[in-house]
């Protein structure tokens, strides 16, 4: 089973600081993995290893900052078997609109059996680019997940509040 997973890269919260005028100063925060789309990475890992084989491939888009090394590795160490990152400096601030759009054509380029996003983002935290690359790719999309369990060719979860449903693999 190949399993792609979404993931973006957040500023790290402590090092934000407040200038003058009230805004954000971002140029020293370091980037890190958003903390819902490290939920996603361990579910898309366990998810294969219950699935017994198959491959995990991380997907972000965004600007320079997701060439950085120690941030590769992090995202690796936790469980992928591979990257691939759609990287342009003009990607650094772009909607949720059009990152569904690239993750669209990028996931349909690497090929998947399923594609698992975080909630949201840890900056944002609208919650729309899960759904629209499911609408985009007009598959079935399922939000809020809270527990997942994989056996017998089916993927059975739990969305919020308390929906218990499945759909089979292979």
């Amino acid at each position: 089973m190949k399993t792609i997973v979404c993931f973006k890269l957040v500023p790290e919260e402590q090092d934000i600081s407040v200038n003058a005028d009230r805004s954000l100063n971002l140029t020293t925060a370091a980037p890190k993995i958003s903390q819902f789309d490290l939920n996603a990475i361990e579910a898309a890992s366990e998810l294969v290893a219950m699935a017994a084989g198959g491959e995990v491939v991380a997907l972000s888009v965004g600007g320079e900052y997701l060439n950085n090394t120690k941030v590769r590795k992090d995202v690796l160490s936790r469980g992928p078997d591979s990257l691939a990152l759609v990287v342009d400096e003009q990607f650094h601030q772009i909607s949720a609109y059009q990152t569904a759009q690239i993750l669209s054509h990028s996931v349909l380029k690497i090929g998947f059996d399923v594609i698992i996003c975080g909630d949201g983002s840890g900056d944002r935290y609208a919650q729309q680019v899960g759904m629209l690359l499911g609408e985009m790719l007009n598959l079935p999309t399922i939000n809020a997940v809270t527990r997942s369990h994989f056996s017998n060719h089916r993927y059975q979860y739990s969305a919020y509040p308390n929906d218990e449903s499945y759909f089979r693999c292979g």
